[in-house]
Order: structure tokens, then C-alpha cells, then sequence
């Protein structure tokens, strides 16, 4: 099953990249899913949605637990199945998550 989860992660940074950004994973949200026509192992997941230049601040601030300074970029990447049967991700803002 690592296979599936490593190419959905894969995937789920393919759609950030195509919105000209990266995505850095926070958590698993669950919706779990184990989709017979890619073999990925799909979840809902929530992280920050962001231009690549901001990503080495990010990481500095996570590791000093002053994530909620880049709070405005929180989101969760929620999974679903086209009307053909593909899945496909949409980021979608979470406003306030780290003050509720």
C-alpha cells in the first residue's frame, strides 16, 4: 500500500505544481479511499498551499512552532471522483483553522 500512498502524494504535488505553487502536508484528514483504477490509496489532507519561494521560511517556522504565521496558506486538498471515474483534487481555504 505504500506504493499507492507515495503516488497519490506524488499526485496531489503534480496538482499544486500546475497552480504554479507547492503543497507541504500537514496531515491525513481520513475520506480514505483505495481507487482500483490507479491503485492509490486517497485521503483528504490538509497542509499549506504556497509559491516555492516561501517554502524554506515554512519549514523554519514549523520547526520553531510559529506555523500560524503562514496560516493565510493553510488548506485542505480534498479528493473526488470525476463523472469518469478519475480522481481529481481541489485545495480548498481554510479560513481561522488555527484559531478555532
Amino acid at each position: 500500500m505504500n506504493d499507492g500512498i507515495d503516488t497519490y502524494i506524488e499526485f496531489v504535488l503534480q496538482k499544486a505544481r500546475l497552480q504554479g505553487k507547492t503543497f507541504v502536508i500537514d496531515s491525513g484528514e481520513g475520506n480514505d479511499f483505495e481507487d482500483e483504477k490507479t491503485k492509490m490509496y486517497v485521503e483528504d489532507l490538509s497542509g499549506w498551499l504556497i509559491d516555492e519561494e516561501y517554502k524554506e521560511g515554512l519549514l523554519e517556522a514549523i520547526e520553531n512552532d510559529q506555523y500560524e504565521l503562514y496560516s493565510k496558506y493553510y488548506v485542505f486538498a480534498k479528493w473526488y471522483k470525476t463523472d469518469k471515474g478519475d480522481i481529481e483534487i481541489k485545495f480548498q481555504e481554510c479560513e481561522n483553522y488555527f484559531y478555532s
